[in-house]
């Protein structure tokens, strides 16, 4: 039987009591794939969010020590200077995949969908692991792309399907806090991998990364499938007849066609640039990218004028709360990969250490972005306050930033390298929860799939757009600062590309001045990092108030901006 709230409750503001979890429930109207908990058992309901949380973990594991270990494996095909590559490659992928897997999620139903990522991500795993070229890496990365992209896509899907707004900032903060013990698990690891005997020991790396995350995908995919078919036998919902052109009107192939392009001509060339011989001057690069921007107008034009069902609806963007957390969703994430992607090679040549030890010291930042997540999360549920949170956030996000300019330096403490990283991670975490709560929060339920496909598409664009400047910075700046700054005979080309064995090994003078041009590329990212941090403020001034208390019934109608009879006829009462 279902809870009903009062008028007196609906008039304060009083949190609505979510229905009973129960066995069987009518059929309704409308066929959805969405996964209601109202629709769930308790025990699928536990069951699945094992599943989430358990595939969560190694999900953490397998990108805690592929981060730990991808300069060393760049290290080891002699192209140091294209570690920003196979991210940028990952990224292009998962901008343009992103909207696919949101609309086919709702057409088919999260389990088909997350089974064909999770076989995509193995597959690449498979191939990365037994590569023997940098060429077959990125074939490696492609799959993987296409596999992690659905994966963290459709899993923050299920999260937002199956958890009220005001518990909703927690259940995201918990998918991600895997990341608090497997950074330190990762960090155990790399040294071995990276250290003494053969120096093909990384592939071992892989192998234990597929088992733990072949794992993670039984433990959710098991749950998920049960789920979903036990709510197709009680008949919760029946699946409209699927002809081709229901699947045309529902897939808007045009417009999907329109998006892989736009993103894929926009995007390449920030990969490509850095190789080509003039860069930007090079008139086929700048011809790719005013492709992209064209098929983008075209897309805008589709989407507003012509399509039955838009893969991207435009509601989204209109919607000033929803559009101004999606672009503090993309600036925080395009800071974060201008600063942080070569930090890691900047720490070993500069402070000869290791990988391991060099991975652990830039762990702050993450640290303090994932505990600080839960606790924005533990906020909200405590004050029902999202927008202020995104303030504070914001705030603290650039003092942190602030303090790395100095924190750059080659005789900066170890300190000031900590608290930089850790007040900007406290901060960012907090911004980023508060913003990903936002934005789901005002849109009806039917859109949700859609929103959170905008925002990782927005976050996969913004590590794109980082990954190229900062690959623009050490590819073209680097080298202008190492022929000023080096006076002695050296390779350049093993400068910039080899830093574990070339650049340690260099009599001191020459070494120190590698060094030195080393930190004047940080220092630059630092300060590019941190004028992407002020335009956050500018977006934070976009965000209205949501009210967290709200239901889902009570928040589609928002959504579409109906009335609320109950709360309008109380008022009526009350004034009279």
């Amino acid at each position: 039987m279902e809870y009903h709230a009062s008028k007196e409750e609906r008039a304060i503001g009083a949190e609505v009591k979510e229905a009973p979890l129960v066995d069987a429930v009518p059929e309704t109207e409308e066929y959805s794939n969405i996964l209601e908990r109202k629709n769930m058992s308790k025990r699928e309901f536990y069951w699945l969010w094992a599943g989430v949380l358990i595939q969560a973990l190694c999900i953490s594991f397998e990108a805690c020590l592929t981060q730990g270990i991808s300069g060393y494996v760049a290290s080891y095909f002699g192209v140091t200077s294209l570690t920003a590559v196979l991210p940028t490659i990952l990224a292009v992928l998962a901008t343009a995949l992103v909207p696919f897997y949101a609309k086919v999620s709702d057409v088919f139903g999260r389990a088909g969908s997350l089974t064909y990522a999770f076989t995509s991500y193995l597959v690449g795993l498979t191939i990365e692991g037994s590569a023997q070229s940098f060429l077959h890496l990125g074939i490696g990365q492609i799959f993987y792309g296409m596999g992690v992209t659905g994966i963290q896509t459709l899993s923050q899907v299920v999260i937002a399907d199956t958890t009220s707004l005001l518990h909703r900032g927690i259940m995201f903060a918990m998918y991600d806090m895997g990341n608090v013990a497997n950074i330190w698990v990762a960090q155990a690891l790399i040294d071995p991998i990276t250290l003494g005997g053969a120096k093909d020991k990384w592939r071992v790396a892989y192998i234990v990364m597929g088992c733990v995350s072949g794992f993670g995908a039984l433990a959710l995919l098991i749950p998920l499938w049960y789920v979903q078919l036990s709510l197709k036998r009680r008949k919760v919902a029946q699946p409209p007849r699927r002809t081709l052109r229901w699947l045309a009107t529902e897939f808007d192939i045009p417009g999907a066609i329109l998006i892989l392009l736009a993103l894929s001509l926009t995007l390449m060339p920030l990969v490509l640039a850095r190789r080509a011989a003039k860069n930007w001057q090079d008139p086929a690069i700048v011809g790719l990218f005013c492709s992209g921007i064209v098929f983008f107008v075209l897309l805008f034009v589709w989407e507003a004028k012509y399509a039955t069902r838009p893969i991207m609806s435009f509601k989204i963007w209109t919607n000033r709360t929803a559009f101004g957390s999606l672009m503090i969703l993309f600036l925080l994430k395009v800071l974060g990969n201008v600063v942080w992607q070569y930090l890691t090679q900047y720490f070993i040549v500069s402070r000869d250490i290791t990988f391991g030890q060099s991975y652990l010291l830039v762990r702050g930042f993450q640290m303090a972005w994932l505990i600080f997540q839960l606790i924005a999360g533990l906020i909200m549920k405590r004050y029902k306050k999202a927008r202020l949170l995104v303030w504070i956030g914001i705030f603290v996000y650039v003092l942190g930033v602030g303090l790395m300019i100095p924190a750059r330096h080659q005789d900066a403490s170890i300190f000031l390298i900590v608290i930089s990283q850790t007040i900007a991670g406290a901060g960012g975490g907090m911004a980023h929860l508060a913003c990903s709560v936002l934005v789901t929060g005002v849109v009806h339920k039917k859109d949700v799939a859609t929103v959170v496909g905008a925002s990782q598409i927005l976050v996969s664009f913004g590590s794109a757009v980082g990954n190229a400047v900062a690959g623009g910075i050490w590819t073209q700046y680097l080298p202008s600062r190492l022929r000023v700054r080096v006076t002695r005979p050296y390779d350049m080309d093993r400068a910039m590309n080899d830093p574990l064995e070339y650049v340690k090994f260099l009599d001191p003078i020459t070494k120190q001045q590698v060094v030195d041009a080393y930190s004047d590329s940080q220092w630059f990212m630092s300060i590019m990092g941190l004028a992407v941090a002020a335009l956050t403020i500018v977006c934070a001034a976009m965000l209205q108030h949501v009210n967290l208390e709200q239901d889902q019934d009570t928040q589609d109608r928002i959504a579409l901006g109906e009335e609320i009879p109950e709360i309008e006829d109380e008022k009526k009462e009350i004034k009279n």
